[in-house]
């Protein structure tokens, strides 16, 4: 838009088209493929250009999709407006486009160069602003196909991130959440000069930002130091989304992990001794290859142990030209429907359990800019990332409002505005 663009809604005609993939599964491959061909089959007159992950890992499978003018691979996507300027649509969108151009290039960038280049300002239809100040891992999961798509570890400059915080800032963000591939990685690259721990002590000096919230971060990344940090701040959230992934010590070496089970509700523990009232987040993945029920089992205890306040729960699949993709003992889907079943009934038990600790207390929201669609109310989140539902009016939208809670539901709360 600053470019001299307008976003165009979904069902207005269009001049360019822009799709952003993913790859991370080979579901998502197939998801890419058919938002494109959708993409392509309702706006036959516009210029289609893909860019993201699943262009970067297969641009070859992209460009034999009808109708797709250009691919750009993703350490060039922040090229794109430069590109679209510069001629490749006319005033009249009258020149022709070939269905199979990638764009020319001499020299591959070097990801250092790429990596941070886009700086978003604006993000329409949140109430929460994202700021990736990360890129690429290292970890390599045995089942996952991200680190040989972005490459290693890059971290945003400090100075940058502060650049791009103070314009969020401006544009009426109050919450800002820090992002990356492998967040507890940032300054890997340059020995730990800079770390996560510096990240949140500088933006914690910004006026008008009243909440930082972390993204995914690995357990054994949880420092002692960012504990505390945590624990002293008044704007960073008390809420730490830590993938699980298996809570068996076979499967989770099986997965390349870098913890074990112990270790996890080790760093559970010591969180809890110094927050009050800490929110859990975590990623669990069913039927891995050799997942056994005593293993799954094992997940099973762990996740009643460790009482998530909220957990995500999805089925392995196999990633092509991953390790795992080859392991023997893959389970049938009947298998991974059934044990993902199991673990969404027991989560959902420890996510109700968590809500209701907090009955009787205010607690502090962030009002979404629209209401919840089933029941007309408001509707926000706590620090500790509690969806709250609450009658109010629409100039609340935006503010951050005190709420007594009066009930909860495995997925959300209800309370009562104290305005």
């Amino acid at each position: 838009m600053s470019s001299g663009y307008e976003e165009t809604p979904i069902s207005s005609p269009v001049d360019l088209c822009v799709i952003n993939t993913c790859t991370v599964t080979s579901t998502s491959d197939e998801k890419s493929r058919q938002q494109i061909r959708k993409v392509v089959r309702n706006n036959p007159d516009a210029t289609v250009i893909v860019t993201g992950c699943y262009a970067e890992s297969d641009a070859e499978a992209i460009k034999k999709i009808d109708g797709v003018g250009y691919v750009f691979e993703k350490g060039k996507e922040s090229r794109i407006i430069d590109f679209v300027k510069n001629g490749f649509l006319s005033d009249n969108n009258s020149v022709p486009v070939s269905s199979n151009i990638r764009e020319p290039h001499t020299k591959k960038l070097r990801r250092n160069e790429s990596a941070f280049n886009l700086k978003i300002s604006k993000f329409d239809g949140h109430t929460r602003a994202f700021l990736k100040i990360e890129d690429g891992c290292d970890i390599f999961c045995s089942y996952c196909i991200i680190p040989y798509v972005r490459g290693k570890v890059i971290s945003k400059k400090i100075d940058d991130i502060l650049f791009e915080a103070e314009h969020l800032i401006s544009n009426g963000y109050k919450e800002i959440v820090l992002t990356g591939i492998h967040l507890g990685a940032y300054g890997k690259e340059v020995g730990y000069q800079v770390s996560i721990i510096n990240v949140l002590e500088e933006l914690q000096t910004l006026p008008g930002l009243e909440r930082i919230r972390l993204s995914s971060i690995e357990v054994n990344e949880i420092t002692d130091g960012l504990i505390d940090l945590i624990a002293n701040s008044d704007k960073v959230c008390p809420h730490f989304h830590l993938p699980l992934q298996s809570g068996d010590n076979y499967i989770l070496k099986r997965m390349n992990r870098k913890y074990n089970s112990a270790q996890y509700l080790s760093t559970l523990e010591k969180i809890r001794e110094r927050l009050e009232l800490p929110s859990i987040s975590t990623d669990v993945m069913v039927g891995f290859p050799g997942e056994e029920r005593e293993h799954f089992e094992n997940t099973l205890r762990l996740c009643e142990q460790a009482g998530f306040s909220r957990t995500h729960i999805f089925p392995y699949s196999p990633r092509e030209d991953t390790p795992a993709a080859k392991m023997p003992g893959h389970c049938k889907p009947s298998e991974i429907k059934a044990r993902k079943k199991e673990l969404e009934s027991l989560t959902a038990e420890t996510s109700l359990r968590y809500k209701e600790s907090f009955i009787g207390r205010n607690i502090s929201i962030l009002v979404e800019g629209t209401r919840d669609r089933k029941t007309g109310k408001l509707c926000g989140y706590s620090d500790r990332y509690i969806k709250v539902l609450f009658d109010g009016t629409d100039d609340l939208m935006n503010e951050i409002v005190d709420v007594y809670v009066e009930s909860a539901l495995p997925q959300f709360v209800m309370g009562k505005c104290r305005v």
